[in-house]
């Protein structure tokens, strides 16, 4: 398997979403299933690895083209409830076995309090999922067709709905879509090795990991590790080729409280007498339209550059050290013992970003009556080839440590949840610093999963065996 290259075939043979979110397909639905009669599903999984699934598309016109989207991950117990055996359970990783909500998984993710999974809407003992099966496509009569299509097929071949969760909003600021807070999301989304949009990037070495190793996201490839082996599942007659050009899907529903963030802002910028966008943004480290905050700026530029390492900031009086994107990817600071060395750690714990917003959009959450009255967040889909080392490395050593960067009793201010409210962000700036003190939190987990999304051999397999 070390002399696999992830060609056009393999391409293939991946599921789409590998490649992309489907971001030019406005209308989405997740739906979050449970198996009742394996026998059935199998006939119809046969169906959809064969006529249904959306594979991937080295061809640029040809994806373009595609008007619809359909693609399938499963929970452990829905490939147990497949007849993977103990054994072959054995051969995925352990996060993936034990799922989100057990209790190893609840600490390494902070998952305590409003974010305990005994609050989750899915994902916990009351509300298990076996398959996530996930629907796009651009046009709605388009959207309504299949929707009605692919449930009339899934409802009478032994599986019943936990949960639907629909994509509700697109609201574009340029080339990007806004999450709820008003910032621009997706502007940095890793490079891969072999990947169609990347075929002509220079390769990940150690010299300029300009690109990120396939393997880090495509299980059966090198991956940042000198070219190591990321474990592959295994199982049935396919034996380790089964998780081949399959990959982890990491789920959460995030709800965000927008007028608390809000007003919260509001009245901090008021008391320290700057800009609300400005303070939004030294906690975001970016501003609205997606730029890096940078040294010396208060207010946002025109040009939005993501080539950064954070070398032209070492002091953070730009981008806090405690700031949500110089948590999520420290990128060339701090890491190492030189920018290079910092860059081939921080490319060890990429994500694959996939999700996408839900709830109505609001444009003025101080003011809007509907501030309080609809639920709105972000459905967070990532894919990485090991959650421990990719997903929960982030979630417990970078977003939620309260000594990240040097830092002291402190988490990620967007993300962080700090038990009792007690959270703090620290500004730095010269002569002295800014600390903003016991603010609440904003986002709440309210459902999620571990997911295994194999490649459509294994698909096949699954179907077949």
């Amino acid at each position: 398997m070390n002399n696999l290259k992830f060609d056009d075939s393999q391409v293939r043979d991946t599921q789409g979403l590998m490649f992309s979110g489907y971001g030019a397909m406005q209308y989405c639905r997740y739906y979050l299933l449970r198996i009742d009669d394996a026998a059935k599903v199998k006939a119809w999984l046969a169906t959809v690895a064969e006529q249904r699934i959306t594979a991937g598309e080295p061809d640029k016109a040809a994806r373009a083209a595609t008007e619809s989207s359909l693609n399938i991950a499963f929970s452990a117990t829905g490939l147990a409830k497949l007849a993977l055996n103990q054994h072959d359970l054995e051969s995925f990783e352990l996060a993936f076995q034990e799922g989100m909500a057990s209790k190893r998984r609840i600490t390494i993710l902070g998952d305590e309090a409003a974010n305990h999974p005994d609050n989750w809407h899915w994902g916990n003992a009351q509300k298990p999922v076996d398959l996530l099966l996930m629907l796009y496509a651009k046009e709605k009569l388009t959207f309504k067709q299949r929707q009605q299509d692919e449930e009339s097929h899934f409802v009478s071949a032994g599986l019943s709905i936990v949960e639907q969760l629909m994509d509700t909003t697109t609201h574009k600021q340029g080339d990007f879509n806004l999450e709820h807070f008003g910032f621009a999301d997706g502007v940095s989304e890793p490079s891969v090795d072999g990947f169609p949009k990347t075929r002509n990037q220079p390769a990940a070495s150690a010299q300029a990991p300009k690109t990120i190793a396939t393997g880090e996201f495509v299980l059966g490839y090198p991956n940042a590790y000198d070219g190591k082996l990321t474990t592959v599942p295994h199982w049935g007659n396919l034996a380790d080729k089964f998780g081949i050009n399959g990959t982890y899907l990491v789920f959460r529903q995030l709800q965000q409280d927008v007028k608390g963030f809000w007003t919260f802002i509001d009245e901090e910028a008021k008391r320290q007498q700057v800009d609300a966008d400005y303070l939004a943004a030294k906690m975001v480290g970016r501003w609205k339209n997606g730029a890096l905050v940078e040294p010396g700026q208060t207010a946002a530029p025109k040009m939005v550059s993501n080539d950064f390492d954070f070398t032209d900031d070492p002091d953070g009086t730009g981008c806090p050290f405690g700031s949500h994107i110089r948590r999520t990817n420290p990128r060339g600071q701090g890491l190492g013992a030189t920018v290079d060395a910092s860059l081939i750690v921080a490319n060890r714990h990429r994500l694959l970003r996939r999700g996408r917003s839900y709830g109505p959009f609001l444009e003025n959450p101080l003011a809007d009556a509907d501030a309080q009255e609809s639920e709105r967040g972000l459905f967070f889909i990532c894919l990485n080839a090991n959650i421990e080392r990719q997903f929960e490395f982030v979630q417990h050593t970078w977003v939620n440590s309260n000594k990240f960067n040097g830092l002291y009793d402190e988490d990620d201010p967007i993300l962080g949840n700090a038990a009792g409210g007690n959270r703090n962000f620290t500004i730095q700036d010269t002569p002295l610093r800014r600390r903003l003190c016991n603010f609440q939190q904003f986002v709440t987990v309210r459902g999620g999963g571990y997911f295994f999304l194999p490649g459509l051999r294994a698909l096949k397999a699954l179907a077949a065996e």
